[in-house]
């Protein structure tokens, strides 16, 4: 079965409050922002999602879709981070 490739918002209304490992992810050269991709894996546990990505060679992003609300930050943000593409 092919996996949905699907932009951020639909990413946030379909997985909300989870964290998201994203394959094939489609960023914006001018923002660096992630655009789209296909979820591989999601949990509300970002320690299952950090599991996959010790094993999954080449390019990923993980993203959480709520609000992350860190004490040492005074506002609430969203986390983004990518994966570079391995070369092996």
């Amino acid at each position: 079965m092919a996996r949905e490739r699907l932009t951020t918002q639909e990413m946030v209304e379909k997985y909300p409050n989870q964290w998201l490992f994203i394959i094939e992810p489609a960023i914006c050269e001018e923002t660096d922002e992630l655009i789209s991709g296909i979820v591989q894996v999601h949990s509300p546990s970002r320690d299952d999602i950090h599991k996959v990505s010790k094993e999954f060679i080449g390019g990923a992003a993980i993203r959480f879709t709520g609000e992350w609300t860190n004490p040492k930050y005074k506002r609430t943000h969203r986390i983004t981070s990518y994966k570079p593409k391995n070369s092996k």
